[in-house]
């Protein structure tokens, strides 16, 4: 027997019938509102319309009744543990607004036109945000200076125009200072006004320039730790008169270690350094980061660290250390790409104790590519080369792996690679990481003066031709006080291997690059000097048998046979043949060289001792050989007068 629900008709009027709440389409137009109390009564079918939607409230606090999810309050991530609605006060704080109905009010919050339905005008809206930036900033200032600072912004405006004439921009410039003068240390530092400074001190007349440095003087330190003035004084240093700029230096004298080592004035510093300092202003830099003895007195006799303490050796030890805390305060806050760093580190590298040697360089091996900026930058980074450990040098191993071309190419960075290859005994190391990615950049690197060199040490390290002297001695010095033990040969040879088999195939490849100039010259000789091959000359031979072979100097194109440099590099390669019985380069001439090229040749000088190089290096066959060719031609030889001609003559007659 199937049972069934029992309907209950009565309902008593103190307990309400429980339904379910159920999840339907938004209820139409026609569709009665069924309330949540169960009266008794029948429901009215044509409510008003504001009932309609009347969302169900909880009986208890009277706030929207919201029904919950299938994973309840906790299921639900972003479920709110307050209650009510809340809205931020003048003071910052949070208060719980609500109406009568439990609904917060947003009434006041809205715009009338947005309350109305209609939509903003935004030009009108900007126009009121910018009348009240201005009450506000002219509550900040005077009336005066407010409208000094407008007019000035104006007129600066109109000088830094393009299209302006040269007389209508002085003009306006002599305006402007007069409108400023007398106000430039007050407006100095100001984000706005330091703007106009700038503009006058780079187009107006010297005279006007030297009137706002003379008044910016006394404030020259301040503006240059500002964010914002310290523009200023970079156009002072570059627009002004010599003059005005060593003024300025001297105000910063008594404070150039703080200067140095704050954020913003140490590039700034840095620059006037560089560019614009003296010798004997760059000493009197330096003085001030070996104690504060020379802060406020300076001695034109003290040119290093080491002449500080000449005459009073026990006080070594203080200046040393006082010495380290400048430079460790530089370090601490990574400012040590500064050529006035970077001369005073090197100073101090040389002469402190072997314990703080140590604990420095294991501090400067992973900033060794900054430090290679600058020259003695790049000697203090040969020192770390030469005396780090073997840990050190695999940390310096790592970071210039991934800057090698553009160490290759710097003017002095260049040095720190060398170093390397002279003084790191781990050749395997050195090849992984950084011969092959310069043999797989090759000509990218044989374009660069720099880089040749490099390639150049690589091939035949010390070779008087390319290095000068007093660079091979540097390095030779460094050696000795350095940690390296493997022999010097065997550690060339090993780096060798890894480079020349490149050439070789480069030089075969392209043989008109490697002759274009006296630079590449000299490393294809480097390279036929340790290893020929007949192929190699033959493809050489070709390039120089051509009646169209110049080569541009000054912009202007010369017989590459009359330039200075590569008729050196010929005659050396000639010199190469000596003591040779197969694969020369005379031989290989001889196959070459035809009518046209020699009548080129002997009406200049240079060719008829290039030809006369060729038949006195090598074998009395292919001399012979040589001679054939040219005796044809002994007429046009008479007619010349030069030195070169008359040699080669008596050479010719001889046979």
């Amino acid at each position: 027997m199937m049972k069934t629900k029992r309907k209950n008709s009565e309902v008593s009027a103190g307990t309400p019938k429980k339904k379910k709440v159920q999840f339907s389409e938004p209820a139409k137009e026609n569709q009665s509102f069924k309330s949540k109390k169960n009266t008794g009564k029948p429901q009215e079918e044509n409510k008003n319309a504001k009932f309609k939607n009347k969302p169900k409230t909880d009986s208890k606090n009277g706030d929207n009744f919201k029904p919950k999810s299938k994973l309840g309050d906790k299921g639900n991530k972003f479920a709110s543990k307050t209650k009510g609605n809340f809205v931020k006060n003048s003071n910052g704080k949070f208060n719980k607004v609500s109406n009568a109905k439990g609904k917060p009010n947003f009434s006041n919050n809205k715009n009338p036109k947005e309350q109305e339905g209609e939509k903003p005008k935004w030009s009108e809206m900007k126009k009121e945000k910018k009348n009240l930036r201005l009450i506000r900033r002219k509550a900040k200032a005077t009336a005066e200076i407010f409208e000094i600072s407008h007019k000035a912004k104006l007129l600066s405006a109109q000088i830094q125009r393009k299209v302006v004439k040269q007389d209508f921009r002085m003009k306006v410039c002599k305006e402007l200072h007069s409108l400023l003068k007398g106000q430039y240390k007050s407006i100095a530092l100001t984000h706005d006004l330091s703007r106009v400074i700038q503009v006058l001190l780079k187009h107006s007349s010297d005279e006007i320039k030297n009137e706002i440095s003379e008044e910016l003087l006394d404030i020259m330190v301040p503006m240059m730790q500002s964010k914002y003035a310290q523009h200023a004084v970079k156009r002072i240093m570059k627009y002004g008169t010599d003059v005005i700029r060593h003024e300025v230096i001297k105000r910063f004298f008594g404070h150039v270690v703080s200067l140095a080592t704050h954020t913003i004035s140490a590039p700034v510093l840095d620059y006037t350094y560089g560019e614009f300092a003296t010798k004997k202003e760059k000493l009197h830099m330096q003085q001030e980061f070996y104690g504060e003895l020379y802060k406020n007195s300076k001695d034109d006799k003290v040119k290093t660290l080491s002449d500080t303490y000449k005459d009073t050796p026990e006080m070594k030890s203080a200046i040393l250390q006082s010495c380290k805390a400048n430079i460790q305060k530089i370090l601490d806050k990574n400012l040590h790409d500064s050529e006035l760093f970077q001369t005073v580190l090197y100073d101090y590298i040389r002469e402190c104790t072997p314990e703080d040697k140590v604990e420095l360089i294991s501090t400067l091996s992973p900033l060794i590519v900054p430090l290679s900026n600058s020259l003695p930058g790049v000697n203090a980074a040969s020192i770390c080369v030469w005396q780090g450990t073997n840990k050190d040098k695999k940390t310096i191993l790592k970071v210039v792996k991934e800057h090698v071309v553009s160490l290759c190419k710097h003017k002095t960075a260049y040095r720190l690679l060398i170093t390397i290859f002279d003084a790191v005994d781990d050749t395997v190391l050195v090849k992984k990481a950084i011969v092959s990615t310069i043999a797989s950049n090759l000509k990218d690197v044989a374009k660069d003066h720099w880089g040749k060199m490099v390639l150049h040490w690589l091939v035949k390290p010390k070779d008087s031709a390319a290095f000068h002297p007093s660079f091979i001695k540097f390095l030779e010095d460094g050696a000795k006080s350095g940690t390296s033990k493997k022999d010097a040969d065997l550690r060339t040879s090993e780096l060798q291997e890894a480079i020349l088999p490149v050439l070789k195939q480069e030089i075969l490849s392209d043989p008109e690059f490697w002759l274009s100039n006296k630079a590449n010259f000299l490393l294809t000789l480097a390279v036929l000097s340790i290893e020929t091959s007949k192929d190699s000359l033959e493809a050489l031979a070709k390039v120089i048998c051509q009646t169209d072979w110049k080569v541009k100097i000054d912009e202007k194109e010369v017989l590459a046979v009359e330039d200075a440099g590569i008729h050196m590099c010929l005659k050396k390669l000639a010199t190469l043949d000596k003591d040779k019985t197969e694969d020369t380069f005379g031989e290989v001439m001889c196959e070459q060289l035809n009518d046209d090229v020699i009548k080129i040749w002997i009406p200049t000088n240079r060719g008829c001792f290039f030809l006369l190089k060729i038949i006195e290096n090598n074998e009395e066959k292919i001399a012979n050989k040589l001679i054939k060719k040219i005796k044809p031609h002994s007429n046009l030889v008479k007619q010349q007068t030069t030195e070169g001609a008359k040699l080669l003559l008596q050479k010719i007659q001889k046979k």
